[in-house]
């Protein structure tokens, strides 16, 4: 079950759509769920209804950071995810989407260098291991920006990301950034989006690119970090997200961060991925299904 923590005015659209689409759902009303004393408190009563509670879904004002409403994608033991809006109708794109979806597919995108192409087949062989069906390479070394939006725009269950990024977009394809996107105004949207990459959901004076994703409702769902990740961390991060992926037991983000909050707390020779992962946010509805 999704614990749902909005202002009131939302709850009439929300509970709505999810009692449509036959998915359980508890609302708790508060006016400003992203301040600090909210969130100890939800978490608090996450944490005591772990066996129903799955993840904690914030509707936070649009002009909030990511990076500064939770200090991690998961909080003592439970999930957060957090979604930008202001008021019933910023939802309207995000929720409208998920009737579009895609079904199928999954679609691996890699920068033009060697240590990401390779982790980019990993991730090929890993997702094939997981049961995961119609996984194609969207590397670099093969596809142009104009190329690879077109991929996106065609629709595809789950799309992954690895190389460098910022707050505006994607480093690889000679910088793809958010009007890239924009510019296919037909999209049928993924259910998850997953970057291995610095900055995508950094707040720097511009809405960041993985809070457009999901607003926009090219993505349902979209995880990425909030700040800068050294490449042999991210590295580590991705090969735990990859194996976690492989055993065929990841179906949403929920499942993912979770699995991969416990795994990097198991040693300390995962330090630095563990100090990667706390700047890794989660965006829009955890429990989305890619699986």
């Amino acid at each position: 079950m999704l614990l749902c923590i909005a202002p009131e005015r939302f709850r009439q659209t929300i509970t709505q759509h999810w009692k449509e689409n036959g998915e359980r759902m508890l609302f708790v009303s508060e006016e400003r769920p992203h301040s600090p004393d909210v969130i100890l408190r939800l978490e608090a009563q996450g944490r005591a209804k772990e066996d129903e509670v799955k993840a904690l879904l914030l509707i936070v004002p649009r002009r909030c950071a990511p990076q500064k409403i939770v200090s991690a994608p998961v909080v003592g033991g439970v999930p957060v995810s957090l979604m930008p809006a202001d008021g019933p109708d910023d939802l309207v794109r995000w929720l409208g989407s998920r009737k579009r979806r895609a079904t199928s597919g999954a679609g691996i995108m890699a920068m033009w260098r060697r240590s990401f192409l390779t982790l980019g087949s990993r991730f090929h062989r890993w997702l094939e291991a997981g049961g995961y069906s119609g996984v194609e390479d969207w590397f670099a070394t093969e596809l142009n920006c104009r190329e690879v939006c077109h991929r996106m725009s065609l629709g595809a269950r789950l799309v992954l990301y690895v190389g460098h990024g910022r707050s505006e977009g994607l480093s690889a394809y000679m910088g793809l950034r958010w009007s890239d996107i924009a510019a296919h105004r037909e999209f049928r949207p993924c259910a998850a989006m997953i970057c291995f990459a610095c900055d995508t959901l950094k707040r720097d004076g511009e809405v960041p690119f993985g809070c457009r994703m999901v607003s926009s409702g090219r993505a349902l769902s979209y995880f990425g970090s909030t700040g800068a990740v050294k490449l042999r961390a991210n590295a580590q991060l991705a090969a735990i997200a990859g194996q976690e992926l492989a055993a065929g037991k990841v179906r949403n983000l929920a499942d993912l961060a979770r699995r991969m909050d416990a795994v990097t707390q198991t040693t300390t020779r995962l330090r630095s991925a563990r100090e990667a992962l706390q700047t890794f946010r989660i965006i829009g509805n955890p429990l989305e299904q890619f699986a």
